[in-house]
């Protein structure tokens, strides 16, 4: 059965992951599907650095990924908290920009149709696995292998971007009270997302690609509040707002170390 979500549950989404109901005409807006064209794909991806004074389109990119994670984050809560399965269809989703001003470049989130399946009372493994392969391996994959042919930036920069945002959302929700009778079946996705789940929920990959950033490490410990230490360099430090290394760049930390 498809339905909407709540008054109360769209204010979380809209104050918490940036959803919006409104559409922008900047030129830092775009319909998702349309980013998969190439052309159109570097067209915007090129504003996005002449914006952020990003050194090259890689640096934009890697941004780009960054922003448009509060949309995988919004689909996330949705079925973790939620338990339901908002339409993460390609066609659905566009990222609008209103403050063009702004340095920084936080744009929203936008779903044309706001719209969801709810988990069934059995077998909810199953549905779990759908909802993921529908926001990775349909969509997220899709999109970065675009970004990659466009760029050549390298896909484990922009998996390791979502895992940062991934676990922040998730030790939020742990830490937490007002979902404290939840907190088992959203540490449980999470595991199953990070380090379960197969690899063919994310796209032709052999393995899970999260389990490249988190270790050996149990989901308790990953969530426990601890910044998560990066393998790989987000390029940031390339954007003239952020113009240093993050604090847990593996740049910065190997400098360090010399």
């Amino acid at each position: 059965m498809i339905s909407t979500f709540t008054p109360n549950e769209m204010t979380v989404l809209e104050e918490k992951f940036r959803l919006t109901f409104k559409t922008s005409t900047s030129k830092l807006s775009s319909k998702t599907s349309l980013l998969l064209n190439e052309e159109m794909l570097r067209k915007y991806l090129t504003e996005v650095k002449s914006k952020t004074k990003a050194a090259n389109l890689s640096v934009a990119a890697s941004l780009f990924v960054k922003r448009y994670s509060f949309a995988v984050l919004i689909a996330l809560y949705s079925m973790s908290v939620l338990n339901k399965r908002i339409d993460f269809s390609v066609d659905n989703l566009s990222i609008q920009t209103f403050d063009e001003t702004d340095l920084i470049w936080l744009p929203f989130i936008k779903f044309d149709r706001l719209s969801f399946i709810a988990a069934p009372r059995e077998d909810r493994v199953h549905w779990r696995n759908e909802t993921l392969a529908e926001i990775f391996a349909n969509h997220i994959e899709v999109l970065f292998d675009s970004l990659t042919k466009v760029t050549k930036i390298s896909k484990r920069i922009m998996w390791e971007n979502l895992y940062t945002y991934i676990v922040w959302m998730y030790t939020n929700l742990l830490a937490d009270k007002a979902y404290e009778h939840q907190h088992a079946m959203i540490l449980d996705d999470f595991n199953w997302m990070t380090a379960v789940g197969e690899g063919n929920l994310f796209g032709n990959y052999f393995e899970n690609p999260f389990l490249n950033y988190r270790g050996t490490k149990d989901s308790l410990s990953i969530l426990d509040g601890t910044p998560h230490k990066r393998t790989t360099c987000c390029l940031s430090y390339l954007t003239e707002s952020k113009g240093s290394f993050c604090k847990n760049c593996p740049i910065e930390r190997k400098r360090k170390q010399v």
